[in-house]
């Protein structure tokens, strides 16, 4: 009988505080092992990467994976956060220093039909004579992969495929999922042959895996606060799995010095980056989430321009804080307006902006405290607009003119507003209407553009170059 260990993380999201205590443990596990003879492989199932982070953000997800190279990572799978906040050839140019595998069967180039060199659909490891099949899909997003130049095709299909064709080859079949919860338990229901998945992007933390139907789970949460630990007994002898159990591990123990001022080192870097002017302020830009302002107001002007529509729309709450007199630097603007949020155009009827105006003036959605949708913020705040003015009588919007002509309730209007509001419910006619998205453009790309416009500073409208984290 031999003892196969799989040491996993998912949905990180850049949160990096932990990740000496990661580094700590995952070294003293390994080292333990290797005198016990007992092979290991360290996984990490996507969504490590999160422009939040200046040291993401800094050096375009480069800086993610010298961290996961030098914490000796084998495998990995991407999330949504790799895949559809990166240019195709900025998360390209990350995966060129990786030293681990990437492992990702449904992702392909728009053009050429192919998948990215980076990744390969299925691979096997070689655990002491064990060969253990390893298979990465990630959640499909369309109609943000297309913007990007690339095709996510459905995961489930691909999944399928893919044991198909590796079952017969292996000893265990290893799936890492990027495609949550859900989505794992149905695959563990209805696909046959697989044995262990490890999940991510739900961020559902299973203290001790979940067995279901012969498939084992595993899910870590999210934000680094836990690791977690696979073990497969395996009968090399008969051929077949005699137990299997996942456990939580909580990141409390001592750090590793050195993996900690790595972080460090690189979110200097990735600071350095950053300090490029994109404006020049005459006084300084105020923000609140609960009336009018100035700030949210460029933002809502910045969407409106870009989107070539009748009016703008944003919540106040993604603006984090306040711009000084001065010169604005790209870092200053990442640091108040950090989310991985994208321009995105729709078509409503006047009515159904009533009903967004008068939703919005509700206390219980500006005080909201929204968790996820890229939103990284601390409450939703109140709705602001660009071209489109009202006033209130009581809990009623009325008087409501865009651009300075009366709303016709009847009528048609286009809206440039922010993707968020197509993923939840808190707008539902955002929701319900055909949306264009704009990529790779995010939030803080438009207000940065703005403040240029409105000040002397030269503007660099290219794309920033991969930059060195050395």
């Amino acid at each position: 009988m031999i003892r196969l260990h799989f040491f996993h993380t998912n949905d990180i999201h850049s949160h990096l505080n932990n990740w000496g205590c990661l580094v700590r443990y995952l070294n003293d596990e390994r080292r333990r092992l290797d005198q016990a003879g007992e092979p290991y492989l360290t996984l990490d199932l996507g969504d490590h990467m999160d422009r939040v982070n200046p040291l993401t953000e800094g050096l375009l997800g480069a800086g993610n994976v010298h961290l996961l190279n030098e914490a000796g990572y084998d495998y990995a799978t991407i999330g949504n956060n790799e895949g559809i906040t990166f240019t195709k050839g900025q998360l390209s140019a990350a995966y060129v220093m990786r030293q681990f595998k990437v492992v990702l069967a449904n992702l392909y180039d728009q053009h050429s039909g192919l998948r990215p060199s980076w990744c390969l659909p299925w691979t096997i490891a070689d655990m002491q004579g064990i060969n253990v099949g390893l298979i990465g899909i990630t959640a499909a997003f369309p109609n943000f992969y297309s913007q990007l130049g690339w095709s996510i095709s459905d995961p489930y299909t691909e999944l399928k495929t893919a044991v198909d064709q590796v079952r017969d080859k292996v000893d265990l079949v290893v799936v890492l999922s990027h495609c949550g919860l859900p989505f794992d338990e149905h695959a563990a229901k209805e696909l046959s042959g697989i044995d262990v998945i490890i999940g991510a992007h739900t961020h559902h933390v299973l203290e001790q895996g979940e067995l279901l139907d012969g498939t084992l789970i595993a899910q870590t949460g999210k934000f680094l606060r836990y690791a977690g630990h696979i073990v497969v007994e395996y009968d090399e002898r008969k051929r077949k799995v005699l137990h299997k159990g996942a456990d939580l591990i909580t990141l409390r123990m001592p750090e590793d010095q050195t993996a900690a001022l790595e972080v460090k080192r690189l979110t200097d870097r990735g600071i350095a980056n950053m300090q490029h002017r994109v404006a020049y302020l005459e006084h300084p830009l105020q923000v609140d989430w609960f009336k009018a302002s100035e700030l949210p107001s460029i933002m809502a002007d910045a969407l409106r321009l870009w989107c070539d529509a009748d009016i703008g729309l944003v919540n106040a709450g993604v603006i984090l804080g306040p711009l000084p007199k001065g010169a604005v630097t790209r870092f200053m603007v990442h640091q108040i307006c950090p989310h991985p949020i994208n321009p995105c155009r729709v078509e409503v009827s006047g009515n159904a902006i009533i009903s967004m105006i008068q939703l919005g003036m509700k206390k219980s959605f500006q005080n909201y405290a929204l968790k996820g949708f890229g939103f990284r913020g601390k409450r939703v705040g109140c709705l602001v607009f660009s071209h489109l003015t009202y006033e209130r009588e009581g809990e009623t919007a009325v008087h409501v003119r865009i651009n300075g002509k009366p709303l016709d309730q009847a009528g048609r209007y286009s809206i440039g507003s922010i993707d968020m509001f197509t993923l939840g419910s808190m707008l539902p006619p955002i929701v319900k209407a055909e949306h264009r998205f704009y990529l790779p453009e995010t939030l803080r790309d438009l207000l940065a553009w703005q403040l240029g416009k409105r000040s002397d500073a030269k503007q660099d409208s290219h794309p920033l170059p991969h930059p060195s984290i050395n």
